[in-house]
């Protein structure tokens, strides 16, 4: 299944917990794509607009989305430019993992996003979050303006109810 905003994540049980995967073409090398993924600059141009973090194993990571929501981590997983992760703690509870590998193709980069470890109440919200997260990625890797967030998740989150 896809939009305009590229082809859908998949939602799948694990165990007691919920995965989300993403695939997506992005028009950048995986150098560029890494500096977007593990770069306080890079994150806020897509992700939050507050941002700190220490791109190393056992760094620290920290994405202020709004003053209700903000999420903290530990990096579990750095090996440059080809993957990383991250523990995902929003607002002091709730613990996953959020997964991403990089693999240069022709016209840029393919990168998989595995978010881990997702209680019930959240994978739904989260699903479209991410596509619509990813939708502002690949806008800011091509040199556009990221469209609003809010749009972008209201557009997709029919294709995952």
């Amino acid at each position: 299944m896809s939009t305009t905003h590229g082809p859908a994540g998949a939602l799948r049980r694990d165990g007691d917990t919920n995965v989300i995967e993403f695939e997506r073409i992005l028009p950048a090398e995986p150098d560029r794509v890494w500096r977007a993924l593990t770069s306080a600059d890079g994150l806020s141009a897509w992700l939050a607009p507050e941002v700190s973090i220490d791109p190393r194993i056992d760094g620290a990571v920290r994405l202020v989305f709004d003053e209700d929501n903000e999420v903290t981590g530990t990096i579990t997983e750095f090996d440059p430019p080809r993957s990383l992760s991250h523990t995902w703690i929003i607002n002091g509870s709730a613990s996953s993992i959020v997964h991403y590998t990089l693999e240069a193709v022709d016209g840029g980069t393919r990168l998989t996003l595995t978010h881990i470890g997702l209680p019930d109440e959240m994978s739904g919200g989260y699903t479209p979050g991410w596509h619509a997260y990813l939708v502002r990625l690949d806008a800011s890797l091509a040199g556009t303006e990221p469209p609003e967030w809010m749009a972008v998740f209201q557009e997709v989150a029919g294709l995952y109810s």
